[in-house]
C-alpha cells in the first residue's frame, strides 16, 4: 500500500484512503493509517469528518 491508495477493510467492508504507511521493523510488516469514510469514498468533500485507524496491510485490499 502507498499513500493515496483506496482500500477496503477485509473484515467489515469499510472503505478509506491510506494517509500514511511505513515498514514496521519489529514485526517485519507494513503498517498504515487509513482515513475511513464508511460504505463509500465520497467524490467530493465528505459529509462527515473521516475517522483514522491503524491497520496492517494484510487486513486491507486495494480497490479502484
Amino acid at each position: 500500500m502507498t499513500v493515496g491508495d483506496k482500500v477496503r477493510l477485509k473484515s467489515t467492508g469499510e472503505v478509506g484512503i491510506v494517509i500514511h504507511s511505513w515498514h514496521d521493523t519489529q514485526l517485519s510488516v507494513q503498517d498504515n493509517y487509513i482515513a475511513f469514510f464508511g460504505d463509500e469514498i465520497p467524490s467530493g468533500e465528505p459529509e462527515a469528518i473521516p475517522y483514522v485507524l491503524r491497520y496492517l496491510s494484510s487486513s486491507l485490499e486495494k480497490i479502484e
